[in-house]
Order: structure tokens, then sequence, then C-alpha cells
């Protein structure tokens, strides 16, 4: 017997659950099911006339701070559907030109999940940017693996407040 009151073999066995759960996270063998899996596949540069092609997403951001209290702000991000290939491709940027609530909105993101229709992706491929379309702009892309929205799906984004 241990000093819990507990047979030493089953401090062994949670002690071994514990380490093969730890593996699993770290390696995304256990997912959020409701989020679709997708592939972060780099960025693209955005041209002036690419620009039309990207549907403006408003959302609401809220940042905790431990000793300071909340910060809430909205921002916008800009989101283009491609499904015309094998593997439908979203690609997105959100602008920097508020200083740190922008900022700050990136934090929110890093977190965030898109709802693409009935799908919903984390919102983490959508880069961050000062530069505008045609000069220089580029936007970052994930590929979905399973699911292909129609170009013209419904876009939100939708995260709780997250700390920083």
């Amino acid at each position: 017997m241990s000093t819990f009151g507990l047979p030493r073999w089953v401090i062994l066995a949670f002690g071994v659950g514990l380490l093969l759960f730890g593996l699993a996270v770290s390696q995304g063998w256990i997912r959020d099911p409701s989020v679709a899996k997708s592939d972060y596949v780099g960025t693209i540069d955005v041209a002036a006339d690419d620009a039309r092609l990207y549907r403006a997403v408003t959302f609401e951001w809220t940042v905790n701070y431990s000793q300071s209290g909340t910060t809430k702000g909205t921002d916008t991000a800009y989101v283009r559907i491609d499904p015309s290939g094998e593997r439908a491709i979203l690609c997105g940027w959100l602008r920097l030109d508020k200083g740190g609530a922008s900022i700050r909105a990136t934090r929110w993101l890093s977190e965030a999940r898109l709802k693409v229709g009935d799908i919903r992706i984390t919102a983490l491929f959508i880069a961050p940017t000062e530069k505008l379309p045609g000069d220089g702009l580029n936007a970052g892309c994930a590929r979905l693996l399973e699911d292909k929205p129609a170009i013209d799906a419904a876009l939100s984004l939708e995260g709780s407040a997250v700390h920083e």
C-alpha cells in the first residue's frame, strides 16, 4: 500500500494514463469535434483588384488582464472563400491600423473561430498586416481538409474573452 491508501499499481496506472493523454493532446489526436480540420498553407499576395473578392467580417473582441481589468473593441477581418480546387481554401487578413487595439484584436483572433456557413475553423490563419492591397499585403490561407463551403457562405467570427 502507498501513503494514499491506494495500491501502487493504481497510482502508476493513473500516471501512465495522464502521460498518454498529454501526448495525445500535444500531437493533436484529441480535437474539438465542432471544429473542421484544416491546414495552414501559407500566405498569398493580395493585388488591389483581388481585394474586392474578400468580404469584410466585423467582430467584437475582449481581452482580460489579470490586474487592470478588461478591454473591448471591434475590428474587421477580410476573408475570401475559394472552393474552386479539390479542397476549399480560405484566406484572410486583419489590417493593423488601430495601434494597440489592432494588436489586441489579433490576440483575440488567435483563439477565435471563423464560422463559414455551418462549419467552424480556427481563425489563426488570418494574417495581421500594415500594408494595403496591391502594396505588399499578404493574406494568410488555410485549406479545409473535409468540408467545402459555398463561395457565398455566411461568415462570422466568434470566441470568448482571451487573457493577455
